[in-house]
């Protein structure tokens, strides 16, 4: 047995979030060691991608190479079939903050990730695959692991070791900390397909999903030539599920008998690869960190991939797994810091779990068997809390599920100086106010070009943490583009405190809803915010 290395960061696997977070740690200065059980490229799910990415992107120096290597542009999505509403569609455009991300081919996507950790300096070791975790007593101190073909164990040794072995999930395994989510519990099949058509614009680059009784599909136009076609089958394996127990294996024939897909395909579509399958999508770890090491990507959890979070999920959690290894080398408490991180990412998952709920009922069909089936499974609440809210704002997600159907209690409300006012719904979930820096930093790729802040109002939570707390409502601030932290920007932190102290001061009724607040106060509060003092100045509010 050869003598054990020891680096300050040991990484487990390869993929998005082990890739984002290698590259962050090396960027701050820490060795570090990426251990990859395969090699890039290779063939994996997960092509439809959020513009929350790009941060993060331009944060590893990933951006410029994926956006020079000809993905697919995505604008957003169009959905048939999806509800009452036959058809509709959600603009990333309409979040003010993006136009756009990417399909992408996930083979050369996950591989300019790579490159971006072996150029920030992290080691990168493929066809190492680790076969154990070393400890003493309950902490991970480092892993054993072989190259391909040569059964010579090799030991690695660590004071944080991050576990981004994706589904196989390594530590959560061993922990036996892997819990399912019950009711989505689903499985996909896709393939790829050259010489397919497009949708035709405005929508030639947006993903287009389909719904069907138990099933959907989607089809995302990768390239100019290629195309991504996939279904993800409901309930397949479900205890007890009340209209089939086992999947539907035969990709060619179920495609067939989805006649507008076909028609959008057109007649000259050829499938060129072989069919892909991925089962239970849906679980979680009820522990996502511990004693000298850090859970993130699929190794932490999975969500359906309606809304196409998966790569958000895992470089985000990568990214901030990578920047808590920084703190701590750096002599901040292990314990602290990495209870902070567990309890972001159990925040963040929780956010996105409760949006694709969200997601799912507004999907209802009263007279479908199936839909009505999926509201009995999924009864916890749906309420669209945007605590975590930079998925949301960055992908356009807030103002537009409302557009489904108008018949939904969720109601878009936006309020502009050169538009009537609105009426006040009945009920609000929140309040979004949209702010703008007076004197704007250069344009730049990535979220809020124009140096926007957003504030957010909405009821109570005891349990949730806040920035500003009123009567009734608790205040947040978000603003992608300064860390989601925007009150420790200077420049900021004066107008953002001045809108705390106004809300608290119009916030006088104990019990009063957001709704009935904002009908009462509202002018009061917009004549303040358009006489708001310092760097920002209002642009526009929205709610639901």
């Amino acid at each position: 047995m050869s003598m054990r290395e020891r680096v300050d960061v040991i990484v487990i696997g390869g993929g998005p979030a082990g890739a984002t977070a290698a590259a962050r740690c090396a960027r701050d200065g820490l060795r570090t060691c990426l251990l990859e059980a395969t090699r890039h490229p290779r063939t994996h799910v997960g092509e439809s991608l959020l513009p929350g990415i790009i941060p993060i992107l331009a944060d590893i120096d990933a951006l410029d190479a994926v956006s020079q290597a000809g993905f697919g542009r995505k604008t957003g999505s169009t959905l048939w079939h999806w509800g009452r509403t036959p058809r509709w569609d959600l603009w990333f455009a309409d979040s003010d903050a993006y136009d756009a991300a990417w399909l992408v081919e996930r083979a050369r996507f996950d591989a300019i990730l790579f490159d971006a950790a072996r150029r920030a300096g992290a080691e990168l070791r493929t066809d190492a695959r680790v076969r154990a975790v070393l400890r003493e007593g309950t902490r991970v101190v480092g892993v054993q692991w072989q190259r391909a073909g040569d059964e010579t164990p090799h030991e690695l040794e660590a004071p944080l070791v991050i576990d981004a072995s994706g589904q196989s999930s390594l530590l959560a395994r061993e922990l036996g900390t892997r819990e399912r989510i019950a009711g989505l519990e689903h499985q996909a099949m896709w393939a790829h397909f050259e010489h397919a058509g497009r949708l035709p614009p405005p929508r030639s680059q947006q993903a287009l999903f389909v719904a069907q009784s138990q099933q959907w599909w989607w089809m995302f136009p990768l390239s100019s030539t290629l195309t991504s076609v996939g279904v993800v089958q409901l309930d397949a394996h479900a205890e007890g599920a009340p209209m089939r127990t086992a999947p539907r294996p035969d990709f060619d024939a179920e495609l067939a008998g989805c006649d507008e897909l076909v028609a959008a395909l057109g007649p000259r579509a050829r499938r060129v690869t072989k069919v892909h399958h991925e089962r239970d999508w849906s679980y979680r770890m009820r522990e996502t960190s511990g004693p000298g090491w850090i859970a993130v990507g699929d190794a932490a959890g999975f969500i359906d991939p309606v809304l196409s979070t998966g790569v958000m999920l895992a470089m985000h959690s990568g990214w901030h797994a990578a920047r808590t290894a920084a703190a701590i080398h750096r002599g901040d408490d292990e314990t602290t810091s990495l209870a902070a991180y567990s309890r972001h990412h159990r925040g963040m998952f929780d956010d996105l779990l409760r949006m694709v709920r969200f997601y799912y009922q507004q999907n209802l069909d009263r007279d479908d068997y199936f839909w009505e089936s999926k509201r009995i499974l999924l009864q916890e609440t749906t309420a669209l809390r945007p605590q975590k809210a930079f998925v949301v704002l960055t992908s356009g997600l807030v103002q537009n599920l409302a557009l489904a159907d108008r018949k939904d209690e969720a109601v878009r409300r936006v309020e502009r100086d050169d538009a009537p006012p609105l009426e006040t719904p009945a009920s609000l979930g929140f309040v979004c106010l949209h702010l703008r820096a007076r004197e704007a930093d250069e344009i730049v790729e990535g979220p809020d070009p124009f140096d926007a802040v957003y504030v957010l109002v909405e009821p109570a939570d005891a349990a949730a943490p806040t920035l500003f707390r009123s009567r009734n409502f608790h205040v947040n601030a978000i603003a992608p583009r300064h860390g989601n932290d925007p009150i420790a920007e200077p420049r900021f932190a004066a107008p953002l405190r001045a809108i705390g102290a106004w809300v608290a001061e119009l916030d006088d009724v104990d019990g009063e809803s957001l709704a009935d607040f904002w009908r009462r106060r509202r002018a009061a509060l917009l004549a303040r915010l358009r006489s708001l003092p310092g760097a920002l100045a209002l642009a526009r509010v929205f709610g639901e």
